[in-house]
């Protein structure tokens, strides 16, 4: 599973992102755009979009992938959500 989160933090998307998944290790979840703002998420494969984090101040703990990083994500996932 991998979710990809292009919006602030806000009520719903904190919800989606806290729930517990059945298997941590098998959900990835790349911040983009405003998303970048997102912090604690309780997932072991957290990332942010290298070209988004660049302008985002503070600089975000997660590690940083590129469009190209995102792309192949993309295909080898299972499932894709856009958040």
């Amino acid at each position: 599973m991998l979710y990809i989160v292009g919006e602030s933090p806000s009520k719903e998307s904190v919800f989606l992102l806290s729930t517990d998944p059945s298997s941590q290790d098998d959900v990835s979840v790349v911040l983009i755009h405003d998303g970048v703002k997102h912090r604690g998420l309780p997932f072991s494969y957290v990332f942010t979009l290298s070209d988004d984090v660049s302008s985002e101040k503070p600089v975000s703990s997660f590690p940083s992938v590129s469009y190209k990083d995102l792309l192949r994500m993309i295909f080898e996932a299972d499932t894709v959500a856009v958040l």
